[in-house]
């Protein structure tokens, strides 16, 4: 289990990459001086959720592929209201454990540092958090992201791949965000 995790937890930290590279004030210290306690806080509420529900890991890695596949790691997939990425087909089974877990996480960030930390930081936080859980390495993950303010539009969700896709097809998929075979097939393993 070790193994498949560090494969997942290097993939994501690729997903991450590819997808922000236009991003240069990422950093690991981004929140050091304004939430101090942001990794503890994390690592407190992940550890509570996974004890209870093993499953909260791949849930995690599902949010966080299904947010930043799209249009990047935006949290557009957690917000709600009219045109939620939510209630587009491939996100309806995001798993509830999982979405209550970020939002727990993101009400006692902003209960101990204010609105500083985006939901998008949090959610990367709280994957990788649920992989060290499972057994994987702990790595450093680069901070800074901002939230979109408006969901993804239908199309660009469309663009998440369908489990009925044949290999080519989703090596298609995944080539058109940088992503090669091997991030195929670590992430469809994690």
């Amino acid at each position: 289990m070790a193994s498949r995790a560090a494969a997942a937890i290097a993939v994501l930290a690729l997903v991450c990459a590819a997808v922000h590279s236009s991003e240069g004030q990422l950093s690991p210290n981004f929140h050091a001086a304004t939430c101090p306690d942001l990794e503890h806080i994390v690592e407190f509420h992940v550890a509570e959720t996974f004890r209870r529900d093993v499953g909260v890991a791949p849930a995690l890695i599902r949010i966080l592929f299904h947010d930043c596949f799209p249009q990047g790691c935006d949290a557009s997939v957690l917000l709600k209201g009219a045109g939620s990425e939510l209630n587009e087909v491939p996100n309806q089974t995001l798993r509830p454990v999982a979405l209550d877990l970020i939002e727990r996480i993101r009400a006692a960030v902003h209960s101990a540092c204010g609105p500083t930390v985006s939901c998008a930081d949090i959610t990367v936080l709280a994957t990788r958090d649920s992989l060290v859980e499972a057994g994987g390495p702990r790595f450093d993950v680069s901070l800074g992201r901002r939230d979109a303010l408006a969901p993804a539009s239908s199309a660009l969700v469309g663009l998440l791949p369908a489990p009925f896709f044949d290999v080519p097809t989703l090596i298609s998929s995944f080539s058109n965000r940088s992503l090669d075979v091997a991030d195929l097939v670590s992430l469809s393993g994690a």
